[in-house]
C-alpha cells in the first residue's frame, strides 16, 4: 500500500516574489546614488534603512528559488516517505522521521495539516478538503515509525 500527495504552488507567486525583491534592490541602489553624490542629509538612517530593505529584497529573491517554492510530490510506501521537487528526489526512511502530527484546526473546517519531522528537515503538508486521506497518510506512516515508549 502507498499513498501519494502532491502540494501544488502556484507560478505566479514565485514570479511576485522576484518582481518585489527587484523593485526593493531598484529602491536601494537609487536610495545609494544621492548618498554617494554627497546630497543625502541623514546618512545613518538612509544607510539603515537601504540596508534593511536590500537585505529582505535578497531574501524575497532567494525564497523564490528555494524548493519549498515549487510542486512537491510525497510519496508514502513501505520503504519510507520519498519526496519529489524540482531538485530531485529524497528518500526518508521510517527510522529518520523522529514524529508526525495531525492538526485539525476545527471538525467543521476543510483544512489539515500534516507534521512530519526527520532527522534534517521539518515538512508542513497541508491538505485541503482531504481529510480522510490525511488521516490515513498519518496513520500509515505512524505505525511505521519507532516510538520512544517501546523496547
Amino acid at each position: 500500500m502507498s499513498f501519494t500527495y502532491t502540494v501544488q504552488k502556484r507560478k505566479y507567486n514565485r514570479l511576485s516574489y522576484r518582481v518585489i525583491g527587484i523593485i526593493f534592490l531598484v529602491i536601494v541602489a537609487l536610495q545609494f546614488i544621492p548618498l554617494l553624490k554627497g546630497y543625502a542629509n541623514h546618512i545613518a538612517l538612509t544607510i539603515l534603512f537601504s540596508s534593511l530593505l536590500g537585505m529582505y529584497g535578497i531574501y524575497l529573491l532567494w525564497a523564490s528559488f528555494r524548493k519549498q517554492a515549487f510542486d512537491i510530490t510525497y510519496l508514502f510506501d513501505e520503504n519510507g516517505m520519498k519526496v519529489s521537487h524540482r531538485y530531485g528526489e529524497t528518500l526518508y526512511p521510517y527510522e529518520d522521521i523522529l514524529f508526525i502530527t495531525m492538526v485539525i484546526a476545527d471538525e467543521s473546517l476543510i483544512y489539515y495539516i500534516l507534521n512530519v519531522k526527520t532527522k534534517k528537515e521539518q515538512f508542513t503538508i497541508p491538505f485541503t478538503n482531504k481529510g480522510e486521506l490525511c488521516s490515513r497518510i498519518y496513520d500509515f506512516v505512524n505505525e511505521r515509525i519507532p516510538h520512544e515508549d517501546e523496547e
